[in-house]
C-alpha cells in the first residue's frame, strides 16, 4: 500500500522493479507449506487469490483492500440477520445481492428500483403518468 502511495512520486522505471520485487518476494513467501493448520489455511486462501493480490497497483482506483465495501454492507447483514432473511441459503443470497445492489447504486447515485425495472415485471410509476 506504500508502493500505492509512492506511485505518482516514482518514475515508473524505479516503480516497476520494487512492484515486480513484491511479486517475487510474495511467492517465496506463499511457495512452502505451513505446519499450523491456521496458518496454511491462510496461505491457501492467498494462494487461490494471488493473481490479483496486487492488481491496485496496475489499475489506479482500485482499493488495496475491500473495507470500505465490508463497512458498507455491515447493516445490511445486520438487517438480514434481524429480518430472517438468512433462514434458508436462498434467502440468505437473494439479500446479499439486492444488499449490494442497492450499495452500488447509491455510490453511483443512481436509483435501486430504476436500475433494476428492466428486469422486473413492476407495475408503472403512477407519479410519471400523470405528468
Amino acid at each position: 500500500m506504500t508502493l500505492d502511495r509512492l506511485r505518482y512520486d516514482l518514475p515508473p522505471p524505479a516503480f516497476v522493479p520494487i512492484r515486480q520485487h513484491l511479486e517475487t518476494r510474495a511467492d517465496v513467501l506463499l511457495g512452502p507449506t505451513r505446519k499450523d493448520p491456521d496458518e496454511e489455511r491462510i496461505a491457501n486462501r492467498l494462494r487461490k487469490g494471488r493473481q490479483w493480490l496486487f492488481t491496485f497497483l496496475d489499475y489506479p482506483g482500485v482499493e488495496a483492500t475491500n473495507n470500505r465495501a465490508e463497512r458498507v454492507l455491515r447493516p445490511a447483514v445486520i438487517a438480514r440477520k434481524l429480518s430472517c432473511g438468512n433462514k434458508t441459503d436462498r434467502g440468505k443470497r437473494t439479500w446479499e445481492i439486492i444488499a449490494s445492489l442497492a450499495a452500488t447504486c447509491h455510490q453511483r447515485g443512481q436509483d435501486l428500483v430504476e436500475h433494476l425495472r428492466p428486469y422486473l415485471l413492476l407495475p408503472p410509476n403512477p407519479q410519471l403518468i400523470a405528468r
